[in-house]
């Protein structure tokens, strides 16, 4: 194999590793929004229903 050919294949290894690391990221960050949304909506159902509590 020519130098220049496992340079080329080694650089096409390491851009694929760089997109598979920028999807999961991605997914992360998706994932943690959505679960910051999910507890916001909680919290002030929780809030509305102890206030509903203390007002009756």
């Amino acid at each position: 194999m020519r130098p220049a050919q496992a340079a080329i294949e080694y650089l096409f290894m390491i851009a694929l590793a760089l997109l598979m690391v920028l999807i999961a990221v991605r997914l992360v960050k998706q994932t943690a929004q959505t679960a910051v949304q999910k507890i916001n909506q909680t919290n002030e159902e929780v809030i509305r229903l102890l206030q509903n509590m203390t007002k009756g």
